[in-house]
């Protein structure tokens, strides 16, 4: 509604529009959605070199995850599950195994996810497990890593995710822990978004074949792991 109003004022004023991080396409949606005129496009550099990120296979997903937060200690860090249902039981096993993590999500009460991102604000827990619902505006300092428990959606998901780690410019860890498993779990995903592929086209003009694909490459890209995945994130979003 925003360029309705705009288009009432007696004088159309200068119009800025600012994000964290946007592909091309994302930029462009702004641009048609507010009205923009001619505008000018700038996109300042997101290499952030305190961040180190890996990819790894592990056999057992929670093995591996032990190990880390072993190494993490009391630092603080979040754990992102692309399902509800992971958040839940991932979050259940790390309590049994001695961790203070919460779970968050959008299927929580309002009340339990303003609690459990408060206690990890304040420290209080270390180590927040949350699916893509988290972190929206939360601009936590210290926060030592970013694990993917899951192979995120899409690129552009993954850099906003792990992107919060570090935000003091000191050395953190974005690792994404990769099986096979997860390709069925996108998948199922992708599969739901086909069913109103031609309504969503039709109401919004989004390029939802586009982001598929971006999917799909995506998968594939961390399947060969032939590419340095920083780089490859940084071209998608348009970075030099």
């Amino acid at each position: 509604r925003i360029p309705e109003f705009i288009s009432r004022l007696p004088e159309r004023p200068v119009v800025c529009a600012f994000t964290a991080t946007a592909t091309f396409g994302v930029r462009d949606d702004i641009i048609r959605c507010l009205g923009l005129k001619n505008p000018v496009c700038m996109t300042t550099g997101f290499d952030r070199p305190n961040l180190y990120f890996e990819v790894r296979h592990p056999q057992d997903k929670f093995e591996a995850l032990n190990t880390l937060l072993k190494k993490y200690r009391g630092e603080c860090g979040i754990i992102y599950c692309l399902t509800r249902r992971s958040v839940e039981t991932l979050t259940r096993r790390l309590i049994r195994q001695g961790l203070a993590a919460a779970p968050y999500h959008a299927g929580l009460p309002k009340e339990e996810r303003e609690r459990n991102q408060a206690s990890w604000l304040a420290d209080e827990t270390p180590v927040i497990v949350a699916t893509n619902a988290f972190g929206m505006g939360i601009d936590k300092p210290d926060v030592r890593f970013v694990i993917h428990y899951n192979m995120p959606g899409d690129m552009e998901a993954y850099y906003q995710e792990a992107g919060r780690a570090g935000r003091d410019g000191l050395p953190s860890d974005c690792i994404l822990l990769f099986h096979y498993r997860d390709i069925v779990i996108n998948e199922f995903f992708l599969k739901q978004s086909e069913k109103d592929i031609e309504k969503r086209q039709a109401d919004s003009g989004e390029n939802l074949p586009a982001r598929r694909k971006e999917r799909e490459r995506m998968k594939e890209d961390f399947l060969s792991l032939r590419r340095e995945k920083l780089r490859e994130m940084m071209r998608y979003a348009g970075a030099k």
